[in-house]
């Protein structure tokens, strides 16, 4: 689920084919493997393994989070200048490559203040660290300049500049207040993953209007359903086994 906020619609099919060109994606799939948050493009996590995929081949490498020495973890807390008590959750990514002495490594941290919106500290900090230890190693396996989407910066960080792109839009345009609340509820449902929560929270940020709402709705649901559905079928195999 991509979204081109900000972006008008031919400047947005022109980035997304120089970003194909660029990061070798097919550009039928650049949607899946990009998506764009306040104009700026991030990469997905299928981007990045379909990156791995390209460049070393399936079963050459491999990707893992571990959880890092104490000695680490120290050294973290103290380089983001965090307080005794101040909450962190770290993890070390890793990606093993056939032919390489050592691993490409990268760290994912979360804290209260890095993880806020829909995903917060108290839900799933060590799902985040852990993806974002994952992500960042790949990056730089794969030499991706382009942050993931797990990256992206903290709802609260630019909040003037968009309540104000929010008052230059038509009042009849805006996406209504129910339409604003089924989104956001659909956007909480646990068949979703964490980026599409994140990019759900985003999407709301931009302030869109009825017709961006509606689609919205209607990508949300369906994948919930279809979520659902591969639930049910997994179910329904175990009880007949």
């Amino acid at each position: 689920m991509a979204s081109t906020i900000d972006l008008p619609a031919g400047k947005a099919g022109e980035t997304r084919k120089q970003i194909a060109e660029a990061e070798g994606f097919p550009i039928e799939k650049i949607d899946e493997f990009v998506t764009f948050i306040r104009g700026e493009p991030y990469i997905t996590s299928s981007g990045l393994q379909f990156k791995m995929l390209q460049q070393y081949k399936p079963g050459k490498f491999a990707v893992e989070a571990l959880i890092p020495s104490r000695e680490e973890y120290a050294l973290l807390r103290r380089m983001m200048g965090l307080k005794e008590e101040d909450p962190l959750v770290v993890m070390r990514g890793e990606v093993w490559i056939e032919g390489f002495d050592r691993p490409f490594v990268d760290y994912g941290t979360a804290t209260p203040n890095n993880l806020k919106g829909f995903i917060t500290f108290s839900d799933y900090p060590l799902e985040m660290a852990t993806r974002r230890a994952t992500n960042r190693a790949m990056r730089l396996a794969t030499a991706t300049g382009m942050c993931s989407v797990d990256e992206m910066p903290a709802c609260s960080a630019d909040l003037p500049a968009r309540q104000a792109d929010a008052t230059r839009r038509q009042a009849h345009r805006q996406a209504s207040r129910e339409q604003i609340e089924l989104v956001r509820r659909l956007g909480q449902s646990h068949l979703l993953d964490e980026e599409t929560r994140i990019e759900v929270e985003a999407f709301l940020d931009e302030a869109p209007d009825k017709r961006q709402a509606s689609e919205m709705i209607d990508h949300l649901k369906a994948t919930i359903n279809a979520q659902r559905r591969g639930t049910q079928r997994v179910e329904a195999g175990v009880k007949t086994e």
